[in-house]
């Protein structure tokens, strides 16, 4: 109950409280919305005809729009200095195209253009909204995890929903509720004070937020973040598209299998509380190389089908190769890329990340799992060997800002 209160508004908190537990609810929204569409959508696909190679090709229209998005709207908040106008304009448009595709969107080309400008809109959100954390939390004085860590516990939330609403509404009803998410999501971003959402320009100089060149990004150390940062959350492939499936194949049970993906999330929570403390003592460079060895050493164990009590030993270092990498990425862009070009940086690095780097591990752990099994997971161990020494390369590359 106590990280309740210290996150969520109350009429009695002071503005620093109100000014978190607003952006703390908006990661909520927003990670409920994925949450459950994760689950939903290809299912809502199949109920409205499509077969499973035209669902790929959906599937694959969104991935391609998120990672094409992220970085153009993003420069958009850059260059306009109005982070929160470009959020609430993204969050209505999304919620506009999934109205339109629940009520009118039939047959493949329209569905997959639907889906494609549905995302292109929904998915820049999450790293405007980062941006907008970490401004709050430095103006505010509150740590960025303890408003992150929502976005996490409501993902979780999102996906049990997501696992009822399967069994107790019609298929093709389903897509109703990532549009009820949507709208939260929207209710959010309105909720943002304009003091609040306009950090992006506060403390800037007159018409500084328009002078920013996205080619300052283009130097090594930048380029060299972007590698390690791919290489730990693309090593992550393995576990989310196949973990499931192999672990069922063990004969464990559905809820055994839950409660193993329940326990890396809940680590990661956890660690997400100290973040604060974790950031100013040991740093963006150090934290992305602790992320990398952690996940080194997770898919190694992951390789040899460890018995029970130990893989779920593996699944808290999900707090390490997931948190404390996201952590260190988080830090590198606040203290390493300018500020006029945060919104740039952040969703590029979220584009290359989560996107291209994901995409490309996705497609080759498919192969890899259907001829070595559990021994894929070596691939993803050596990944993450691999950004260890790199990530040891940026303190000297690139320092921090003075």
């Amino acid at each position: 109950m106590k990280m309740v209160r210290e996150c969520l508004p109350r009429d009695d908190d002071s503005p620093r409280l109100r000014g978190a537990g607003r952006v703390a609810l908006l990661y909520g929204a927003q990670f409920l919305a994925v949450g459950m569409a994760m689950p939903l959508l290809p299912v809502w696909l199949a109920a409205l005809g499509l077969g499973s190679a035209a669902i790929g090709q959906v599937l694959a229209a969104q991935s391609f729009s998120r990672m094409l998005a992220q970085p153009v709207i993003a420069r958009v908040a850059d260059r306009t200095g109005g982070l929160r106008e470009v959020m609430l304009a993204c969050a209505l448009l999304a919620l506009l195209v999934s109205t339109w595709l629940g009520s009118l969107a039939r047959g493949f080309w329209p569905i997959l253009l639907g889906v494609a400008a549905a995302w292109f809109f929904f998915s820049p959100l999450i790293p405007l909204t980062e941006v907008l954390a970490v401004r709050v939390g430095e103006r505010h004085g509150v740590a960025y995890g303890r408003m992150r860590l929502w976005g996490s516990l409501a993902f979780i939330l999102g996906a049990m929903l997501a696992g009822l609403l399967l069994d107790a509404l019609p298929a093709a009803m389903l897509i109703w509720a990532v549009v009820a998410a949507q709208f939260l999501t929207a209710l959010g971003v309105l909720a943002q004070q304009r003091a609040e959402a306009g950090l992006s320009v506060a403390d800037m100089p007159k018409n500084a937020a328009h002078e920013g060149n996205w080619k300052e990004l283009l130097n090594a150390g930048f380029m060299l973040f972007l590698v390690v940062g791919g290489l730990v959350q693309a090593s992550h492939a393995m576990l989310y598209g196949f973990a499931a499936l192999h672990w069922r194949a063990l004969g464990y049970s559905g809820l055994t299998i839950g409660g193993l993906v329940t326990a890396g999330v809940l680590a990661e929570v956890a660690l997400f509380w100290f973040s604060g403390q974790l950031m100013r003592r040991v740093g963006a460079a150090r934290l992305l190389m602790l992320g990398a060895a952690a996940a080194a050493m997770r898919w190694l164990g992951m390789a040899f089908d460890p018995p029970l009590p130990v893989l779920y030993g593996l699944q808290l270092l999900h707090a390490f190769t997931f948190g404390a990498a996201h952590l260190g990425a988080i830090a590198f862009i606040r203290t390493r890329a300018p500020a006029r070009l945060a919104a740039t940086a952040q969703a590029i690095y979220s584009s290359i990340s989560m996107g291209l780097f994901m995409m490309l591990a996705m497609s080759a752990s498919g192969q890899l799992y259907a001829a070595y099994g559990a021994r894929a997971w070596l691939a993803m161990a050596a990944m993450a060997a691999l950004a260890v020494p790199l990530a040891g390369l940026l303190r000297r590359v690139m320092p921090a800002r003075s």
